[in-house]
């Protein structure tokens, strides 16, 4: 893989921003969350995406490294996590909060789910649990 000069890496890192700023702003858009008060807090996020798009293409070009060989002061060699990786992980997390905060996860809105029928009924008679619990320990000697 051929090296980029910081011009074309600072040029490619500002297509993706304005990219992923459309993208929010349309997907805001689309849910009828978007007022321009929200503003500042996207470009918090585009701030962390780009952060982030840096960290993950050098952990990248690292070929996915999951740990890093270490030497210390005397001379023992010790593996660590990667750096690359654990700043991935730290702006990923940071980068979700922030989506959190402009309201596009799934956390606050509420998810409908349909019960499982797989021929199991269960009758809406209350049952006497003791009565239950008598009848499966007498059955049992």
């Amino acid at each position: 893989m051929a090296r980029m000069s910081k011009k074309k890496k600072i040029e490619m890192l500002d297509v993706a921003r304005d990219e992923e700023r459309n993208r929010i702003i349309k997907l805001l858009t689309e849910d009828d969350n978007f007022t321009p008060s929200l503003e500042p807090l996207i470009d918090n996020y585009l701030d962390a995406f780009i952060i982030y798009k840096t960290m993950f293409e050098e952990w990248k070009a690292d070929g996915f490294a999951p740990t890093k060989t270490h030497k210390n002061k005397a001379g023992a060699v010790n593996e660590m996590k990667h750096p690359l990786a654990q700043q991935v992980e730290t702006w990923n997390d940071k980068k979700n909060k922030m989506l959190e905060a402009l309201g596009m996860t799934n956390k606050g809105k509420s998810v409908q789910k349909t019960p499982k029928s797989n021929g199991n009924t269960v009758s809406n008679e209350p049952k006497d649990e003791l009565a239950a619990h008598r009848e499966k320990w007498r059955k049992s000697k």
